[in-house]
C-alpha cells in the first residue's frame, strides 16, 4: 500500500533528480527546506561527471510516524545518468545511488516536505564491459 507521504516524496525526488527546482520547492513546507533543495542540487550531491539525466527510482526503506502526525521517510533513490562522452539510448550508462532522510508534514495544501536530507552513496557503471 502506497501511502500519501510517500507520493508526494516521490514526486519530489523525481523533481530533484531532474533538476527542476520550482517543482521540487513546490513540494516543501518552511523556508530551511526550500534553502536547502536550492543549495543541494544533483550536480551539487553527485560525485560524478553527469551529461544527460536518464531516469531515477525510488525505494522507501523505512518510515517513523510521529506523535504529531509528521512521518520520516528513509529512501533511495537510483539515479542513471550519462556521463560525458558516453550516450546510452536507453538507461543511462551510470547510476548514482542517494540516501535520504525526509520529514513529511501535513499542511492545509497536502503532505510537504519539511526537511531533505541527500546522501551520496556511490556512482558506476550500469554495464559491465
Amino acid at each position: 500500500m502506497v501511502r500519501a507521504p510517500d507520493r508526494v516524496f516521490e514526486r519530489f525526488a523525481d523533481a530533484w533528480a531532474r533538476e527542476d527546482t520550482p517543482a521540487a520547492v513546490a513540494l516543501t513546507d518552511g523556508e530551511a527546506v526550500k534553502k536547502t533543495v536550492e543549495s543541494k542540487i544533483l550536480r551539487g550531491e553527485l560525485k560524478a561527471p553527469m551529461e544527460a539525466y536518464r531516469g531515477e527510482r525510488v525505494e522507501i526503506e523505512s518510515r517513523e510516524s510521529a506523535s504529531n502526525g509528521e512521518v520520516t521517510l528513509t529512501a533511495k533513490q537510483v539515479v542513471f545518468f550519462d556521463p560525458p562522452g558516453i550516450t546510452s539510448g536507453i538507461g543511462g550508462a551510470g547510476a548514482a545511488s542517494f540516501r535520504h532522510v525526509v520529514r513529511m508534514t501535513k499542511t492545509p495544501a497536502g503532505w510537504r516536505v519539511a526537511s531533505f536530507e541527500p546522501t551520496f552513496l556511490e556512482a558506476g557503471p550500469t554495464r559491465r564491459r
